[in-house]
């Protein structure tokens, strides 16, 4: 028994936990990323910059996003939404987006990587699940940050995923 929660914590660990979790993607501190060295940040769309359904961004998404790129980020939305809700997103922002990604896989990352111009260590992934964004940041070697969801109205197929999510949150503690 030990052996498997010794398992379980490296797995955590290694995978799934965070380098840091927010309340809100606003209150992630964009500032000292940029002094690390971080120039590309990937983010998540549906409940991290917007509750979930097709919705253009609101005003305090589009003068975040414009805050990123005066920092001097460039920035790339990732999202497992098909091309026209991303587009619909992102068009206007003046950012990449990368739609059907297919989060965790890499190919979503490799390819918002490779728009932003930046390696592995210069890119922050950020998010709102731990099964999608953060293992598909972590399997890549990127560095990932967790920011709370939005909303809690979900399709039923991320509830169940909330729940797990859960369990990995309270090894996090």
């Amino acid at each position: 028994m030990v052996f498997l929660q010794k398992f379980f914590r490296w797995l955590c660990e290694k995978y799934f936990f965070p380098d840091a979790i927010y309340q809100s993607i606003y209150d992630v501190d964009v500032d000292a990323l940029y002094e690390k060295g971080v120039r590309g940040l990937i983010l998540d769309i549906d409940n991290t910059l917007k509750p979930p359904g097709d919705s253009p961004p609101d005003e305090r998404a589009a003068e975040w996003i414009n805050r990123l790129r005066d920092i001097g980020f460039d920035v790339c939305l990732l999202s497992n939404s098909l091309r026209g809700r991303v587009t619909k997103f992102s068009s206007g922002l003046g950012i990449y987006a990368v739609s059907y990604a297919k989060k965790p896989a890499g190919a979503g990352f490799k390819k918002a990587m490779r728009l932003l111009g930046c390696d592995a260590a210069g890119v922050c992934v950020i998010g709102d699940q731990i099964f999608t964004d953060i293992f598909g940041a972590k399997r890549l070697g990127l560095s990932a940050i967790y920011t709370r969801p939005i909303t809690k109205k979900e399709e039923p197929t991320i509830i169940v995923k909330r729940l797990l999510e859960r369990i990995v949150l309270n090894q996090y503690r």
